[in-house]
């Protein structure tokens, strides 16, 4: 799985939906908190081999000359070309594009000891403008293939940090059973607590999202494209007011991750 697709997954992840009354506790800005991320345990796959480079981890596998050109792919929902650089003996640097614009670009690094990849990224794809920007690390949990670029291999991600501030927050607000979520990024939605599903404006992906209330301090976004289930998003309010938790289950590449998100 590409770090944008994880990293993108990751920004765009925090979607809820608070109880029907005043003075939800889901209300407020809140601010992701990347020391309490817990990473995916499912490792990133991939290599530069004989001129070639393929992502195994990636839902649909990707095979590409990495000859610095941009190569057409099918069925990724936020990119349909992509174009691969090799940069130097230890750095690759990957460019998607959707519909001809530029989404992402992407830069992997790997260590002189082979044992930790780092990564840098700019998100260029939100409907605001804003570009997202970020950092993180992988470690090695897989060898590279015989005669492959250096950054070739599995890697189990660490972290992710330096996140820029339009990628870390978001704003509900509820008005009687109809939650309007707010991203600094451009996307939008009014959801109402236990309706039909209803389109996430300004993702590029189509994506919709039905939310539903587990309990008082609970609820549960469902993400679905072209009636399939893509992710199931979990949200609990600690005691306090102060502190949101947040589950995120990509059925598409098989992972879990969560972290916390601080009122600001």
């Amino acid at each position: 799985m590409p770090m944008k697709n994880r990293v993108a997954a990751l920004l765009l992840s925090v979607f809820a939906a608070g109880p029907a009354f005043a003075a939800s506790p889901f209300d407020g800005t809140w601010k992701a908190d990347l020391s309490t991320l817990q990473m995916p345990q499912k490792p990133d796959v991939f290599s530069v081999r004989n001129g070639v480079y393929t992502c195994e981890s990636c839902v649909p596998r990707v095979e590409v000359p990495a000859d610095m050109a941009s190569h057409p792919v099918t069925g990724h929902p936020y990119y349909d070309r992509i174009a691969v650089r090799v940069v130097d003996d230890r750095t690759i640097r990957i460019a998607q594009r959707l519909k001809g614009k530029l989404m992402f670009v992407g830069e992997q690094r790997v260590s002189p000891d082979g044992k930790t990849l780092t990564f840098a990224f700019r998100d260029m794809g939100s409907p605001s403008g804003k570009v997202v920007t970020g950092r993180g690390v992988e470690q090695r949990v897989g060898p590279a293939p015989a005669g492959a670029h250096a950054a070739s291999g599995s890697w189990k991600p660490e972290r992710v940090q330096d996140v820029s501030e339009a990628g870390l927050t978001v704003s509900f607000r509820m008005a009687g059973d109809t939650l309007h979520m707010q991203a600094p990024t451009g996307e939008n939605y009014d959801a109402r607590i236990g309706g039909p599903p209803v389109p996430i404006q300004g993702d590029p992906a189509r994506t919709m999202a039905a939310v539903t209330r587990l309990s008082a301090n609970s609820l549960q976004e469902t993400d679905t494209r072209d009636g399939k289930v893509v992710n199931v998003l979990t949200m609990t309010a600690e005691p306090g007011g102060r502190v949101l938790d947040f589950r995120w289950e990509d059925r598409v590449h098989g992972t879990v991750q969560s972290y916390k998100a601080r009122k600001q």
